[in-house]
């Protein structure tokens, strides 16, 4: 099933969104599209990433074509003691892949925002209001 035939329960959508670790993963690909490598540096656990994955805020970009790991090291370079480490080479292909913003996660982040907006509101008003004139109470 792809992400757009997904439809979007709101009591899923809020729970989502009163996740710490999803707002702070989304917040983060805002800013710039990374590879999860990238996201670990961000001190996001690997299981804080899975779960984002498998709950459709994010996904692996295929439309950026990472560098295969036998391109960038040769046979002869992957090879110790004449062992493939072709396990290895998956795991640095998979590290290194771009993680975007699905649907969901788009619509995450247009929440938060939107949320932010609203909290910036008051504060932005309250600054219209001329306090010069105020003189707080001293002490004796």
């Amino acid at each position: 099933m792809s992400e757009r035939d997904m439809p979007i329960e709101p009591v899923h959508l809020t729970e989502l969104i009163r996740n710490p670790v999803i707002v702070r993963i989304v917040s983060i690909l805002d800013l710039a599209s990374l590879s999860i490598l990238e996201l670990l540096e961000y001190n996001l656990e690997r299981r804080e990433i899975n779960y984002a994955l498998s709950e459709g805020v994010i996904a692996i970009d295929k439309t950026t074509s990472p560098s295969s790991s036998s391109q960038l090291h040769p046979i002869e370079m992957r090879q110790k003691d004449n062992i493939l480490l072709r396990g290895d080479s998956y795991f640095y292909d998979f590290l290194n892949s771009k993680v975007r913003l699905t649907e969901l996660g788009l619509h995450i982040l247009d929440s938060i925002k939107e949320d932010l907006s609203k909290k910036e509101l008051p504060v932005n008003q309250a600054n219209q209001f001329d306090l010069s004139s105020f003189n707080p109470p001293t002490r004796p």
